[in-house]
């Protein structure tokens, strides 16, 4: 079976909760009716992310620690985090695990704060925001850093799950687990691996 693992915008097609598109723009289901779908297909998998304790391989944490000092995990907003203890027990809205360069072995993404972005005045008006992700390679693990991600929080979606790209106009289906960030009950973007890098686009809006 093949199950969405998107809070917010995935879409079941290959596990008999087809939405319905249109792409004339007749008719498009509402996001309410995608997050109930979502909701429902996530609860009968189970826990698929990394456990909220945010566990990383000592490995992993090296790297962010000489990378990033002092580096925090985000924060969510307080309607997140409700919801990720509500709904999501067990999940965390700030890291995931996935197979997201589709060689067998189990990758690791994150979402961090470090450092601040200043004002003209040199004033720090807010902290930056990175998503971290760790390819595992024999004995070791490849970092990639993306600046400013489009999302308060992350999801996984599954390889073989159908989404759709706004940036083509067109339904897509990944071809290894994917990482999605995501603004809560708002849009969101899709991480994928190609090429020997992440691109992104826009998944939900």
């Amino acid at each position: 079976m093949f199950h969405v693992q998107s809070l917010w915008f995935g879409t079941a097609c290959k596990c008999g909760l087809n939405a319905n598109r249109d792409l004339t723009g007749a008719f498009i289901m509402s996001n309410t009716m995608r997050l109930i779908m979502v909701l429902l297909s996530v609860l009968l998998v189970g826990p698929t992310a990394v456990a909220q304790t945010h566990q990383l391989p000592a490995a992993a944490v090296q790297k962010l620690n000489r990378r990033f000092p002092g580096w925090k995990f985000a924060e969510p907003s307080a309607e997140v985090q409700q919801f990720f203890k509500d709904q999501m027990k067990g999940e965390s809205p700030v890291a995931i695990s996935g197979d997201f360069d589709g060689n067998r072995k189990r990758d690791y993404a994150v979402l961090i704060r470090h450092g601040s972005y200043f004002n003209t005045q040199r004033q720090p008006i807010g902290p930056r925001y990175y998503l971290i992700v760790f390819l595992r390679r024999d004995g070791h693990y490849k970092m990639h850093v993306i600046k400013n991600p489009d999302g308060e929080y992350l999801c996984l979606a599954k390889k073989g799950t159908c989404d759709y790209s706004y940036d083509e106009q067109k339904e897509i289906t990944y071809a290894n687990d994917a990482i999605l960030t995501c603004i809560f009950e708002k849009a969101g973007s899709s991480y994928v691996y190609k090429n020997g890098k992440f691109v992104s686009f826009i998944s939900s809006d």
